[in-house]
């Protein structure tokens, strides 16, 4: 019985040393590409001057824009990838609230861009989750002057929170979405049109909310 016991243990042994050893799903890993709407809400606040003075109770509010996104990015391994996402450059309108309720200051062209590290939950099924971090950086293409003359706006940088999900109808193909919350703050400056062209100052929290969703290709 003994021997029985061992050759057993023995035969065990050896199919567990032969066997295969466990690989990473090469599917997952490479280039990838994503495509769809990207919509931006912002959640802004504002500290405004005129003629070196702060305007008491003065702010902006910024239109919402959709535009189209996209995105390239490469998974080095099954948990970790890295992509920068980008689209084309939407314009929003800046408004005044309080006791600059009813003006519209101008317009702004901007573009951000995102580029973030991911981690990608384990998971074995078509539902693929992931948390990441990176950087923004808002860039200004063009300003139109409105309530305001002479309208110049900054480029930023900033902070990115992500968050989403894959969910692959194969290898290589699947939908996707994230949530990307930007920390990112501008500054703006121009002539009140209203004021006889007093100088005017505004320090601008834009920090919006992208919203993006669509097709993802992996090569």
């Amino acid at each position: 019985m003994k021997v029985m016991k061992l050759r057993t243990l023995a035969l065990t042994l050896s199919a567990l040393a032969i066997a295969p050893p466990a690989v990473a799903d090469d599917s997952k890993i490479g280039w990838y590409l994503q495509l769809g709407p990207a919509g931006v809400a912002f959640s802004e606040g504002a500290s405004i001057s005129a003629g070196g003075s702060t305007i008491p109770g003065a702010s902006t509010t910024l239109s919402d824009n959709v535009t189209l996104g996209f995105g390239l990015g490469y998974r080095f391994t099954e948990d970790f990838s890295v992509i920068a996402i980008g689209g084309i450059p939407p314009t929003t309108t800046i408004k005044g609230t309080g006791p600059l309720n009813g003006v519209t200051v101008g317009k702004v062209t901007y573009g951000p861009l995102i580029v973030a590290a991911n981690y990608h939950i384990p998971t074995k099924g078509k539902f693929q989750p992931f948390i990441g971090a990176g950087i923004n950086y808002t860039m200004v293409f063009d300003t139109k002057d409105s309530g305001i003359s002479n309208l110049k706006a900054d480029s930023a940088f900033g902070g990115v929170l992500r968050l989403g999900f894959d969910y692959m109808v194969d290898d290589s193909n699947g939908f996707f979405f994230s949530a990307n919350k930007v920390f990112v703050n501008t500054k703006a400056t121009g002539n009140a049109v209203a004021l006889g062209g007093a100088p005017v100052d505004a320090k601008i929290d834009l920090d919006p909310l992208i919203l993006h969703a669509g097709w993802v290709h992996r090569f």
